[in-house]
This record gives structure tokens, C-alpha cells and sequence, in this order.
């Protein structure tokens, strides 16, 4: 598992203790203390069409037969080398969860929750996180091209080395947030607050335009 990153805290997972249940456990709406690998995941939602509530869990190399996973509560996971393309996330809550390696082209996070959740080399282009709210989440080398964050609590967030060119940042809050080193190429909107925000010499000039901050001698 990656360690701990500037106040996230890392799943708390032991494999030795997870069972190949993943499936089985899912028809009744709640699963534990399980894997999934190199398989298509069933529709991540009760029986009866309720959130599934999922703790404990690794999944790798697997994709979704449905990409209907509103109100998913998903909590000390570890996901990699995987496919959730297209996945809708809209209300969801995700705890201390680490994704790795995985395409979420076009993922739909709308009014979701974040809390201590990592991204690496991931591929999130046309996100839409629009009105989510992230807490000590970090995205490292993510290609986040054209993504949506219209009025999304931002604060606090590291994006390390990511591409976030053509990104939608109306709205949103960027308080003491991290962008150094990411590509900003066609950025949009403007920030509700960026007290705080770290930024690299070269980003400057852009973002005071972007922005529209008047510098005056």
C-alpha cells in the first residue's frame, strides 16, 4: 500500500484477512473484509436499488458491469490497475481510499464526499466534480484534462505534477491547496478563494490573468 501523505491517512486494510467474497457478500447491499480481481463487478447497489455500503475491500484489474454506484459508501479500499470508467459517484462517500493505476474517464462525482483518498497515475479526464467536497486528498500524476470542478471545496487538495489543462475551476474553493508542477494550459473559471494556494514561479504570470489579480508597482 503507498504511505501516508501530508495528513491522509491510509486505508487500514489486512490482506491476510480477506476473503474472495467480494460478489456473494454484494447481493445483500454490504460487504467486508474482501477482495475482487481480474473480474467484471456486479452493480454496486443493494437489491433493492440502495447504496452498498463496502469496507475493508482490494480490487484489481476489474471493471463494472454497471456504472450506476450513486451514494456508494466505500471506506479503507485500495484500487489499482483497473476500469470505472463513466462511473457515477454522485453523493457518494469515499474514506480513506487509495486508486492507483485506473482509467475514471468521464467519472460523475457530483456533490460527492472525499476524505483522505489518493489518485496515482490515474486517468480522470472529463470528471465532473462539481459541488464535492475533498479533504486531505491527494492526485499525483493524474491526467485531469477538461475535468469539472464547479463549486467544489478544494481546499487543502495537493495536485502533484497532474494535467489539468482546459479544467473548469468556477467556484470552487482552493484554499491552501497544492497545484505546483501541474500543467494549467486553458484553465477556467474563477476560484471563490485562493488564500493560501501554492503555486510554481512559472504558473504565475497565468494564474494572475486567469484570475484576474491586478499587480501594481
Amino acid at each position: 500500500m503507498a504511505t501516508k501523505t501530508k495528513g491522509r491517512i491510509a486505508p487500514q486494510i489486512d490482506e491476510e484477512f480477506l476473503t474472495e467474497t467480494f460478489a456473494e457478500q454484494l447481493a445483500s447491499g454490504q460487504v467486508s473484509d474482501a477482495s475482487s480481481s481480474n473480474t467484471i463487478l456486479p452493480q454496486l447497489v443493494s437489491p433493492r436499488g440502495q447504496p452498498a455500503r463496502i469496507n475493508r475491500c482490494v480490487w484489481k484489474s476489474i471493471t463494472l458491469a454497471d456504472p450506476n454506484a450513486q451514494g456508494l459508501q466505500l471506506q479503507d479500499a485500495h484500487i489499482e490497475d483497473s476500469d470505472l470508467a463513466n462511473i457515477s459517484l454522485n453523493g457518494s462517500l469515499l474514506e480513506r481510499v487509495e486508486i492507483l493505476t485506473t482509467r475514471l474517464t468521464g467519472a460523475i462525482c457530483v456533490e460527492a464526499q472525499l476524505k483522505s483518498v489518493l489518485f496515482r497515475e490515474c486517468k480522470l479526464d472529463f470528471a465532473l466534480l462539481r459541488m464535492a467536497r475533498l479533504q486531505q486528498c491527494v492526485f499525483e500524476r493524474c491526467n485531469l484534462t477538461d475535468a469539472d470542478f464547479y463549486g467544489a471545496d478544494l481546499s487543502g487538495t495537493i495536485f502533484r505534477d497532474c494535467d489539468l489543462s482546459r479544467a473548469d475551476l468556477s467556484q470552487s474553493k482552493l484554499f491552501r491547496a497544492d497545484i505546483r508542477g501541474c500543467r494549467l494550459d486553458g484553465v477556467r473559471g474563477t476560484p471563490i478563494t485562493t488564500d493560501g494556494l501554492l503555486i510554481s514561479p512559472d504558473q504565475a504570470a497565468l494564474l494572475i490573468t486567469l484570475f484576474g489579480i491586478r499587480v501594481e508597482w
